[in-house]
Order: C-alpha cells, then structure tokens, then sequence
C-alpha cells in the first residue's frame, strides 16, 4: 500500500523512560495497538523490564513510542518514521512529511546527550520548517524568564520572579551583583527565595536560600557560590519568592490541554499524586477553588502564542500548565508555576485516553500540514 504521508516522532533514550518508569505493557488489554511491538522489527523500541511484583520480564514501550503504534495500527496508509536521538540531523527530518516533538526535547537532550548531540538536535530544529512545534515556540516555552513575563504582562498571575543571566553577573562582579540582588529582594518584601535554572528539570540544581531573624544577607556566600557553579551550566537562574508550603504539602494542580481543550488534571504534593474529587480521584479540593483553577488555567491557555496552521489546530497538540498554591495577594492564592508541552502524563493516575487523542491529534496535523504546505510558524 502506498503510504499517503511520512509522520516523524522523536524519540527519548530507553533509559531515560525505563527511569522514570512511564511505560506501557505491550500485553494491554485496553491498547491493542501496542501488540504490534510484538514484530521483531521494533526490538530496538521495546523496554525490557521484570514485572511489578514478579520475577518475569515483561515488554513495555514509552508513551512517543505508544503514539506512533496506535498510529500504524489505525492508519496503515501513514508510515512512521521513530528517530532516535542519536539519529537526529536536519536530513532525517527532512525525509519526513511532518516531524512531532512529543517527549525528548532541547531540555531532555541538554540533560542527557553530549554538547555535540545537543547542538546537532538545535540545528535541526532551527532549520527544519516541519517540526510540530516550530522551534520558536519550544525556545519560548523551555525559557521561564520568556514566559513568566509574557503571562505576566497578559495580567495572568506568576510567581514574582527576578531573572540572572551570566552577563548580569559577571557584568562588573558577581560580589556587587548579589549584593544589589539581595537589595532588590528586600524592597520587594520577598523574605525569601528560592533559584531554579532555566533548562533546569525536576529538582536539578534547585536551591532555596531562607531567611533568619536579622533577614536574607545570611545566605550571600551561598547564593554567590550557587551562581558561581550554576551560571556556567545555565543560560540564566530564576529567582522567585519562596513560597511557604509550596515545595511541601501545598498542592499543585497540573492541567492537560490536547488542542487547546482541556483534558483533565494530576494534584501533586511531595507525598501524593492524585486526580481530583471534581473527575473521580480522591483528592478534596473545594468546589470554588477548583472553579478558579480550571479558569485560570484556561485564560493562561487561551493567552499563549498560536501557530499559523489551517483549520483549527492553533494550539499546541498538547499543553501542561501547573497551577501553584499558597501565593499571597491573589485570588484563591493561585499562580501559573510552568507551562511545559512534552510533560509528563501520569498515564496510570488517570483515565483518559490520552494516548489515543494525541495520536489522532498527530494524524490530523500530519494531514493539515501536507495538505496546506505552509511552513509551520508561531504568532505571539
């Protein structure tokens, strides 16, 4: 059969996925699809592992992997193309009609490929016009200074935050800088902060820096040191006022959006992850309270950048936007903590068939794309 279009899906390392343990059995009752992984042909997709409480290996593959089985196995008209990161080059999606960025971004491959990898992925990205999404919008979305202001300025409630860039720092001392930053800090009544990088992930390079009784100049020599090890990694370090609760026992509401429509929400805290009460989880969140955050999340989606596509796919296939809790002076103490497009799904915490709406999601643009033919661009 003649294949009507070519869809390329990156893909992240095994390990990586193994690590995180975001799999899917390939024995699923409920994903038929994923038998065929059974074929010989994907042994290179497929993650050996023993089963839970078990000493039998079972065979699973991530979610990306997961999305273009379905893909195959509904649309034998569609070929897919599973690019390795080590495989990536503006050639390989170049080959392909449309190439999706779905797990293994910039981000992941700053954190798990080598300078080379990582700058042959970017090249690839910047001058490829079929990447979904354009790499203007993932450059956007993997900075938080870029975004936190863009919200900012769309009245859309953030963490107050301060952005250091390495020619803030090292501008005339990094001594002096700290010592004009910390000003700064005390004149916004911030008691407080904490530093995450940008390109950070998870809890990597983290860092609070409390206050005692005579204020924050305590924690100087920490945070010079902090910028002194980190600004060299990073292109910048956000700085936000520290939040009581929030890296513990507040909980933080994370939201999906397939196409722009919202899908459903994963509550985490340290300890739980949950869905909540409102769609059949058990974690209790007031009726008003979980009124607002799905309309705050909804205002922040309906404010970030659109693309130029035909139809109404103006959105990103998938969004995540993470509500924080326990902000002082706003409404229900809610704040925007990140917007992420390739997040986590917490496939086994909720119901949804997100595997399958994203696949059909990939498939549409796949055919919107070919059928238009115009280079794929972001509108801010």
């Amino acid at each position: 059969m003649k294949k009507s279009l070519k869809i390329g899906i990156v893909l992240n390392y095994k390990s990586a996925e193994k690590k995180k343990d975001e799999l899917l059995s390939i024995n699923s009752k409920k994903m038929k699809w994923l038998s065929l992984a059974d074929d010989p042909k994907y042994n290179e997709l497929v993650v050996r592992k023993k089963k839970a409480n078990s000493e039998k290996v079972g065979k699973y593959v991530p979610a990306d992997v997961a999305i273009g089985l379905y893909i195959e196995y509904h649309y034998p008209n569609i070929e897919v193309d599973y690019i390795q990161p080590d495989e990536i080059s503006t050639a390989r999606f170049k080959e392909n009609t449309i190439v999706f960025i779905i797990i293994y971004d910039l981000l992941e491959a700053f954190h798990l490929a080598d300078k080379l990898k990582f700058k042959k992925f970017k090249a690839a990205l910047k001058n490829s016009n079929n990447v979904y999404p354009p790499y203007k919008y993932q450059k956007f979305i993997n900075n938080k200074c870029n975004y936190y202001k863009y919200l900012d300025n769309k009245g859309i409630p953030v963490a107050p935050t301060h952005c250091v860039s390495k020619e803030k720092l090292f501008k005339k001392s990094p001594n002096n800088y700290v010592n004009k930053l910390l000003s700064k800090i005390k004149s916004n009544k911030w008691e407080s902060v904490i530093a995450k990088p940008v390109y950070g992930q998870e809890s990597k390079d983290f860092s609070k820096f409390l206050a005692n009784p005579d204020g924050l100049e305590c924690q100087k020599k920490k945070m010079l040191k902090y910028f002194r090890r980190n600004i060299p990694k990073y292109k910048s370090i956000v700085i936000q006022e520290y939040i009581k609760g929030f890296d513990k026992n507040n909980p933080e509401i994370r939201t999906y959006y397939i196409n722009g429509k919202y899908m459903y929400s994963i509550v985490t805290t340290s300890t739980k992850v949950e869905s909540p009460i409102q769609e059949g989880g058990k974690y209790k969140i007031p009726q008003k309270t979980w009124n607002y955050a799905k309309k705050l999340s909804m205002r922040t989606m309906k404010a970030l950048p659109k693309f130029n596509m035909c139809g109404n796919h103006k959105n990103p296939i998938l969004t995540r936007i993470d509500i924080g809790t326990g902000l002082q002076g706003v409404p229900h103490e809610m704040f925007i903590n990140e917007v992420e497009f390739v997040p986590s799904l917490y496939v086994e915490d909720q119901k949804n068939p997100v595997i399958e709406k994203i696949a059909e999601s990939l498939k549409d643009v796949g055919e919107i794309y070919h059928r238009c033919k115009l280079p794929i661009k972001v509108k801010f």
